[in-house]
């Protein structure tokens, strides 16, 4: 049976996507399950210093305080080194408005997990933003269409006149200034299986859509990081806050891989899987360490025993591929997947 698994595991192409504690009881288990639920989660441009306006990479990042979100770390390591803009959309109406900031060697405003790695899968994959949205400069835009593939800017007084007119967009503007604040789940030792259903939502040029995930849900130690089959996550969903059913922000998304598999002389079959890091204590205390007092201001749930069960389930086949394709990518050698991310 382990060989089976082996070969299950082993012939995979993969595309990586790559305070205080407190405890708490099940009260709502279908928070999340509508776009209004992610008020917290927008979607933002990157910008590297130097380059021209055309060239723009695409993320999603969810806000935990009202300064600080969180993104993938591959989104924004490399068009940030030198310096970048980041431009949040604050609306997913048109016209809309992005607030921009500026993130310079001297005033950084983008921070990466000091032990993230691009030959790591996964893991750490990880990095705060500091965007004090109702501080930040705003420029008002209406959305491309078929006909003009661009962005055209307006004056404030017609973005103030369409609010006027449209109240749906007036009081989504209310609660993106002032969202309600997911807490956080924190997970500590051991291999658990999740005991809530989660979901994530995708914004493509503002246009907002739940997925929900009907699968089991594994958080392996050993890896640093949680899976599940792949439920709709693809490229430009990076940094898009993974949810609970019940509320809490269990991580974010990093990436997905894609295994094929052939039984004897059976057909050869897909499987698509789905990777996210957590909230554990190597992200925690980056956290802490960056965010200064602003930490104290997170809600801090603990997964273990109220949202996880611990799991016996063998996840040795797993972990034996993840480290020999981390090891072939260190050593410069020909990885056994493709790493290729799901942001940018």
């Amino acid at each position: 049976m382990r060989k089976l698994l082996f070969i299950l595991w082993a012939v995979t192409s993969a595309i990586s996507l790559w305070a205080e504690v407190g405890t708490f009881s099940v009260v709502d288990e279908d928070k999340h399950s509508k776009k209004e639920d992610f008020y917290h989660t927008f979607e933002y441009f990157i910008v590297a210093s130097g380059e021209q306006s055309g060239n723009i990479g695409k993320c999603q990042a969810t806000r935990i305080t009202r300064n600080w979100f969180v993104t993938a770390a591959h989104c924004v390591k490399s068009p940030c080194k030198n310096g970048c803009e980041i431009q949040l959309d604050l609306l997913e109406y048109s016209p809309s408005a992005l607030a921009r900031f500026t993130h310079t060697v001297k005033k950084p405003i983008v921070f990466v997990h000091p032990q993230y790695n691009t030959t790591i899968f996964a893991k750490n994959d990880f990095a705060l933003l500091y965007l004090p949205v109702d501080r930040a400069p705003v420029t008002y835009y209406l959305r491309p269409t078929a006909k003009q593939n661009y962005r055209q800017i307006i004056p404030a007084a017609q973005f103030n006149a369409f609010l006027e007119k449209n109240r749906r967009a007036k009081a989504a503007l209310a609660h993106v200034m002032s969202p309600k604040l997911p807490p956080l789940l924190y997970f500590d030792e051991g291999n658990f299986e999740l005991d809530r259903k989660i979901s994530v939502i995708a914004i493509f040029d503002g246009i907002r859509e739940v997925k929900q995930d009907p699968n089991p849900v594994f958080y392996v130690k050993n890896l640093g990081f949680a899976h599940t089959k792949n439920f709709g996550i693809r490229k430009g969903m990076s940094g898009s806050g993974v949810m609970s059913n019940t509320g809490e922000l269990i991580g974010m998304v990093a990436g997905h891989f894609d295994t094929w598999y052939q039984q004897g002389n059976g057909p050869r079959k897909e499987e698509n899987y789905f990777m996210f890091p957590v909230f554990n204590k190597g992200l925690i205390d980056f956290m802490k360490e960056t965010m200064g007092r602003d930490f104290d201001k997170l809600t801090i749930k603990e997964a273990n025993p109220y949202c996880v069960s611990k799991t016996r389930k063998d996840f040795s086949v797993l972990i034996e591929m993840v480290n020999r394709s981390n090891k072939r990518s260190q050593t410069g050698g020909k990885p056994t997947q493709t790493p290729k991310k799901t942001g940018k």
